[in-house]
Formats: C-alpha cells, structure tokens, sequence
C-alpha cells in the first residue's frame, strides 16, 4: 500500500518504489545530507523513469537544499569515491569505483549534485542568471512536468515522491506539459527535448503546450539557439532508440 504525506511546501506525496540496486547508495547519500542539515532528493529524468517502471536508469541526480557539493564531498569520503567540482555551477560529480556485493561484481556508480537554484531568463534563449532556492523553485525551472518530480532521501522520508507540478498525472495521461507559458522560449532547445521525449515514451503534446510550440516554432525560436547548443541537442535526437521519428516529429512542426 502507498503511504501519503506532506512534502515541504504543504503538498501531498506518495511512496515511490526506487530500484533495490540503488537503494543502498541513495540511502547512505540521504544520511549524510541529514547530517549535514541539509535535505537532498533525486530528481528529473531518474524519477520519471522509476515511475514508469523503468528500473534500468543508470543517471541519478540529486538536487539539495543547502550546498550540494558539500554533500558531494561528504559522499566521497564516506563511500571512497572521486568527486569532481564545478564551482562556477555550483555542482559536483560523484564517480564511485566498481565493487563486489553479494559475490556480483557492480558496475561503478556516479551521482551529479547539485544545490537547488532558481533561474531567471533576461531575455529568450539567453543564459539564465542563477540563485539559490527551495526544492519548489528548482523544480519549476524545468522542462516539462514529468521531468519535476523529487524523491527524498533523507531517512525519516525515504523514497517519497514529492510532485507539486502534477508530473505523475502528466505520465498517466502521457502527454508532455510544460510548466509555464514562456519556456519555450526561455529555452527553445526544450522543443527538441520535447520531440526526443515524445518518440522515446510514446507521448503527446498537451493542448496547451501544442499551442506554445507552435507559437515558438512560427516565432524562429529554434534560430535563436547558438550553433553549440542545437548541435548538442540534434546530437542527442541521433542516439535515441529511434531517430527516424524524432526527425520526422521535428520536420511536422515545420509543415
């Protein structure tokens, strides 16, 4: 049975099943971040997944609400792993060498840290200027709903899922709802994003987030990408399981 409580804003969550393989690790991560006085949750696309039933996700993220390399740090000296900082970005990479556990040999593990931020867009498809915020605030800096989803880690409310902007019911009805209506073009990479999406899981657009697509697209957002940016993203449409129908998604916003 799902047990149902409060998140730290006031809304309700559900348990969430996380993949026994990682359980441990997150756990121990949860721990330290409690020690440190400083609440720490997965987040974006390994919660999605998990809630898919996805059990395979190798990527985990993990936001805190504090200093999350500090965190990172503090999980390095416990678990006696490498931690590479990105002070400019306030973030951290955790790799953790490979071990044996139960006479199988697992696969090293790497964490990204990162201190919960909000972000401010000066103008379309600039660089945000970034702060320190809440869970609320880094959540709602996102892509879509279901990529706004936060799993706790602290011991006391292990593996509870923390939704405020509604990604789970996004999920069930598998459409693809943006959480505002200028990301598109805060972002417009976050068209192609929502393109490899919809091809990956089978999704659709939302009313009206369809209506904000189209809108960017007829406004030339994708131009206002520098070339880096749109290479990267072009990029990761061509690693997709299926490509043919990300580029056949991305060619019917043109028609």
């Amino acid at each position: 049975m799902r047990s149902i409580t409060q998140g730290p804003s006031g809304h309700r969550v559900i348990a969430l099943a996380i993949p026994a393989r990682v359980t441990p690790l997150l756990r121990r991560v949860g721990a330290l971040a409690g020690g440190l006085r400083m609440p720490a949750y997965a987040v974006g696309g390994c919660v999605r997944d998990w809630r898919l039933g996805l059990r395979r996700t190798s990527d985990l993220d993990v936001t805190v609400e504090g200093d999350g390399i500090a965190v990172a740090q503090a999980a390095a000296r416990a678990l006696g792993g490498t931690v590479t900082i990105h002070r400019q970005f306030g973030t951290a990479t955790l790799v953790m060498p490979p071990r044996s556990a139960g006479g199988r040999r697992q696969a090293a593990g790497r964490i990204d840290f990162a201190t919960c931020r909000r972000e401010v867009y000066a103008k379309p498809a600039a660089y945000p200027t970034v702060s320190p915020g809440t869970l609320d605030d880094d959540l709602f800096r996102r892509d879509f709903t279901m990529n706004a989803m936060a799993v706790a880690l602290l011991p006391q409310r292990f593996g509870m899922l923390v939704d405020p902007f509604q990604g789970a019911a996004s999920l069930r009805r598998r459409e693809l709802r943006i959480l505002h209506d200028r990301s598109f073009t805060d972002d417009p990479s976050r068209i192609l994003r929502g393109v490899r999406f919809a091809a990956r899981f089978g999704l659709h657009w939302e009313r009206a987030t369809a209506d904000a697509l189209r809108a960017a697209v007829a406004a030339g957002a994708l131009g206002w990408l520098n070339a880096g940016r749109l290479r990267k993203e072009l990029e990761l449409m061509c690693e997709e399981p299926d490509p043919v129908a990300c580029f056949r998604h991305l060619a019917e916003l043109f028609s």
